[in-house]
């Protein structure tokens, strides 16, 4: 792990070097840390939390004036946790990581990457990387290599996209799976107000899942809604749930509220029930902004569980 980490940092500082000598390339990442106190049902503990730090650089190389190169290298960065200084392999984990060409027709990657269900959530989910993450109750946020995704150029408002993943994938039973999704609207809510995702995944991750997604732009409220219906093959074993999301700006603030229900227990804790999370955002600058944030489980199986969280992010 040491040679691994020394080889992240060798390569990084080769970036940064780049960086300066060709415009093409963008080094960036995210910092962001905070101060979280949980009670999963056995008393109160207080940690110190990275939410997703991460690193990375991307570019983008012009090839011809109809054809484009295009990379992205990122790493999550857990920069909390003691572990011998860094020598667990939890500090230091791949995210996106792939290569492609992109021209009039739309782009094609190939490497690991975000499949197209988890790519067509858009930002419904405005707790994303903090403790009440859609991952916990729903099913479907896979991010998975051995896999090649095509996304098509506008249409009108419409796109279209698909992840193929080949069964040498781990996670894949020995069967190749399909991520495919067409959507509509701006994914900034800036061109237009309205931002709708229909995706379906085939046999991804031992799952058949089948997402609505949808976002609406009201002045300074944004409203979020995303419902799903999945199935485990193994089984035949289903479930479904929904989620509703709102975010109101107010100056350098942000108001934040979500409510999950699932009766799914294909998540990340295994378990079905509610979800409700208030925050607020604050915005300090252009790249830095901080987070006050409650979340709280109601969990038919296993002890509820509640979570209180300040933190810092600054992005680069």
């Amino acid at each position: 792990m040491k040679k691994m980490v020394k080889s992240a940092v060798l390569l990084g500082s080769a970036f940064l070097s780049l960086a300066t000598a060709a415009q093409d390339l963008k080094v960036y990442g995210r910092a962001h840390l905070g101060i979280q106190s949980s009670d999963y049902g056995d008393g109160r503990k207080t940690d110190i939390e990275s939410y997703a730090s991460r690193f990375g650089v991307l570019a983008n190389h012009e090839i011809s004036d109809e054809l484009e190169a295009v990379f992205r290298f990122e790493w999550d960065v857990n920069v909390t946790e003691q572990d011998n200084d860094g020598s667990n392999k939890a500090n230091l984990t791949s995210r996106d990581q792939y290569m492609g060409l992109r021209g009039s027709w739309g782009e094609v990657m190939i490497g690991r990457m975000d499949t197209t269900m988890k790519k067509s959530e858009n930002k419904v989910d405005v707790m994303n990387d903090f403790s009440s993450d859609i991952k916990y109750l729903f099913n479907g946020e896979n991010r998975l290599g051995d896999s090649l995704r095509y996304e098509s150029p506008l249409m009108g408002e419409f796109k279209v996209m698909f992840t193929y993943i080949a069964k040498e994938n781990s996670k894949q039973d020995d069967e190749d799976g399909l991520s495919a999704a067409i959507t509509y609207g701006d994914i900034k809510l800036k061109r237009t107000n309205v931002y709708l995702a229909l995706a379906r995944d085939e046999e991804v991750a031992g799952f058949n899942i089948t997402r609505v997604t949808g976002q609406w732009q009201i002045g300074d409220l944004m409203l979020g809604g995303m419902y799903q219906d999945s199935e485990r093959e193994s089984d035949g074993k289903d479930g479904d749930g929904y989620l509703i999301s709102a975010a109101y700006k107010i100056s350098e603030y942000k108001l934040l509220a979500q409510f999950q229900s699932s009766d799914m227990d294909f998540g990340k804790l295994k378990d079905t029930g509610d979800a409700m999370s208030l925050g607020v955002e604050r915005k300090l600058s252009k790249q830095a902004r901080m987070y006050l944030l409650y979340s709280m489980f109601d969990l038919d199986n296993t002890e509820d569980q509640d979570h209180l969280a300040m933190t810092l992010r600054y992005d680069f």
